[in-house]
C-alpha cells in the first residue's frame, strides 16, 4: 500500500471514472495541486475493456460519437499516447430495427424512406409533412414520445424513436424529457415550425463559420478499447491518484472540506481541501454528501436510473447465418415482448474486436423495460439471449465466448422536470463554496458529455485558484509596503 505523504491539497477529486480523471488531468495541466481518490482497484468506472481469447470485450460503453470540442481537444492533447480508431462507415450507416419479427433497415436517405416496410404510406407522409412544417410545443418540458407524436405521428414514435431511446437510455421514450435528453432536438422543436428548414440553415451556418476542420467524425474507439483512455489519464496523474481509497464521509470545515477515507478496507487518512469535486455515481454522491448538503442529496436521490446487462457473445463465423452487415439492431416499443433491448455487431463496426473467422455480438438486456433481469443468473441471461437470437441471426451453435457484465443503476433517467431539478441543484450549490458535482446524472450521460462538463469544471476551479493566489499576493505586497506598515503602526498606537 502506497504511503500518502500529504493530506492537504488545493483540489481533491473523488472518483476516477472518465469525469473525475478528465477534471483532475486538466487541473494538473494548469499547475494545480490535485489528487484523486478512487474506491476501486481499477480506474475508469464503466469504461473498462478486457482482451480474451483474441476478442476485445467492452464491459460498458462501446464507442464515442465525436461531437463535442472538449472531447476532441482531449484526444488532441493526448497526442501519440492513444490511437484513435474510426468505425466502419458502412457498418455505422446501416442500422436495423426489429419489426414484425424481422430486421428492417432504418431509412437513411429518401430512397430508403420510400421503400422501408417500417412505416405505412400514411406514416411516411406524416413524417415528411412533420419535417416540412409541424406544430411547436405547447408545454415547456415534453416527453420525447409526446414531441415525436406531435411532429411526426404515432408510427415514427412507436417504431423508430422508441427504439432510439432504448438504445441510448435503456428506457422508454414516454418516460424521458426531450429538453434534458436531446437538447439539440429540443432547440429545433422550440424554435422552428420546419425542422428540415432549421437543420439546413444550421448546417449552412456551421460550414460558413467553421474555422478549422474536424480531425475525427462520427463513431470512434481506441486500438486497445475504450478502457485505454482512463488508463492513460491515470498514468499521467501518477502519484496524484490513490486507488482502493474509499471516501467514507465528508465534513464541512472553515474554508473547505475534510474527507475521511479507508485504504483497502482499513483505516485511512483524512484529507483536507478548499475545492472538492465529487465525480462518483449519483447513489454514491447522495451517500457521502448526506451530512454536508442533505437538501442537495434529496434532489439527487429523486433522479431515477435503470440497470443494464451487457453480454459479449463470441461465435465462430460459420455458425452465424446472418451477414451482420451493419451496426446492429434495436427493439422498439411495438416489439417490447422481445426479451432483448438490442444487439450490436461489434466486429462489423470495429473489425479488430474479434479474431479471424469469428463474430462478436454485444447484447443489451434489462433497462426500464425488464428491470428484473439484473438479478437473473448468468446462465439464465445467456439462455434467453441465445434463444431469442437463434432464428433471427441464424445461430447454429453455442457461443465460444461468454462475458456477462451487470451495471445496476447504470443509466440515469432524465424524466420531465430534470432540467429544473439540475438548476435547483446548481442554485443550492452556491451555499457550499468549493463544492463541485460532475457526472452522468446531471448534464448528459455520454462520454462526450462527461468530458465536456469535467473540463468546464476544471477550468472554473483553476481560474478561481489563480485569482485567489493573485489576491493573496497583492495583499502581501500591500502589507509589506512602507505606507501600509505606517498605517498599521498608527492604528495600533492609537488603540
Amino acid at each position: 500500500m502506497r504511503e500518502i505523504a500529504a493530506t492537504s491539497r488545493d483540489v481533491i477529486v473523488i472518483g476516477a471514472g472518465i469525469s473525475g480523471l478528465t477534471a483532475a488531468w486538466r487541473l494538473k495541466q494548469a499547475g494545480v495541486d490535485v489528487c484523486v481518490l478512487e474506491s476501486e482497484h481499477e480506474v475508469g468506472g464503466a469504461m473498462r475493456t478486457e482482451r480474451r481469447d483474441g476478442f476485445l470485450l467492452e464491459k460498458g460503453p462501446f464507442n464515442v460519437i465525436v461531437r463535442d470540442g472538449a472531447f476532441e481537444q482531449l484526444l488532441k492533447d493526448l497526442g501519440d499516447e492513444i490511437e484513435v480508431i474510426e468505425a466502419s462507415r458502412s457498418a455505422a450507416q446501416a442500422r436495423y430495427v426489429l419489426h414484425d419479427d424481422r430486421l428492417c433497415k432504418v431509412p437513411s436517405n429518401p430512397l430508403d424512406l420510400v421503400t422501408t416496410p417500417l412505416l405505412t404510406l400514411g406514416g411516411k407522409a406524416r413524417l415528411v409533412r412533420g419535417l416540412v412544417a409541424s406544430r411547436r410545443p405547447s408545454s415547456d418540458d415534453e416527453s420525447i414520445d409526446n414531441a415525436t407524436r406531435r411532429r411526426f405521428g404515432p408510427e415514427v414514435a412507436d417504431r423508430l424513436v422508441s427504439a432510439l431511446c432504448v438504445g441510448i437510455f435503456a428506457a422508454e421514450s414516454r418516460e424521458l424529457s426531450l429538453s434534458a435528453c436531446l437538447p439539440s432536438a429540443a432547440e429545433i422543436d422550440t424554435q422552428s415550425r420546419s425542422p428540415l428548414g432549421f437543420m439546413i440553415a444550421r448546417r449552412f451556418r456551421q460550414r460558413r463559420n467553421a474555422k478549422t476542420s474536424r480531425r475525427w467524425r462520427g463513431l470512434v474507439s481506441f486500438r486497445q478499447g475504450l478502457g485505454e483512455l482512463p488508463k492513460i489519464l491515470a498514468a499521467q496523474l501518477g502519484q496524484a491518484l490513490f486507488t482502493s481509497c474509499r471516501a467514507l464521509s465528508i465534513r464541512k470545515v472553515i474554508r473547505g472540506y475534510e474527507i475521511s477515507c479507508s485504504i483497502e478496507g482499513g483505516t485511512g487518512p483524512t484529507f483536507r481541501t478548499d475545492q472538492l469535486v465529487l465525480a462518483v455515481p449519483k447513489s454514491a454522491t447522495a451517500t457521502v454528501l448526506g451530512d454536508v448538503a442533505p437538501e442537495i442529496c434529496e434532489q439527487i436521490k429523486a433522479i431515477p436510473s435503470s440497470g443494464l446487462i451487457v453480454l459479449n457473445l463470441g461465435f465462430e463465423r460459420r455458425h452465424v447465418g446472418h451477414p451482420l452487415d451493419g451496426y446492429g439492431f434495436l427493439v422498439p416499443a411495438t416489439s417490447a415482448s422481445f426479451p432483448l433491448l438490442g444487439v450490436l455487431w461489434a466486429d462489423s463496426v470495429f473489425e479488430h474486436h474479434a479474431p479471424p473467422k469469428h463474430r462478436l455480438l454485444r447484447v443489451f438486456m434489462g433497462g426500464s423495460r425488464r428491470p428484473d433481469m439484473v438479478t437473473m443468473s448468468d446462465k439464465e441471461l445467456v439462455d434467453i439471449a441465445c434463444t431469442a437470437l437463434r432464428d433471427l441471426l441464424g445461430l447454429t451453435s453455442e457461443p465460444v465466448l461468454i462475458d456477462v457484465c451487470r451495471w445496476p443503476d447504470a443509466i440515469p433517467q432524465y424524466r420531465p422536470g430534470h432540467v429544473q431539478r439540475v438548476a435547483q441543484i446548481n442554485q443550492q450549490l452556491q451555499h457550499y463554496p468549493g463544492l463541485h458535482l460532475i457526472g452522468n446524472y446531471l448534464d448528459g450521460i455520454s462520454i462526450n458529455d462527461c468530458v465536456r462538463t469535467a473540463s468546464r469544471a476544471a477550468s472554473e476551479i483553476a481560474r478561481h485558484i489563480q485569482a485567489t493566489k493573485q489576491s493573496h499576493q497583492h495583499q502581501e505586497t500591500n502589507d509589506h509596503c512602507p505606507a501600509t506598515r505606517q498605517a498599521i503602526a498608527a492604528t495600533s498606537s492609537s488603540s
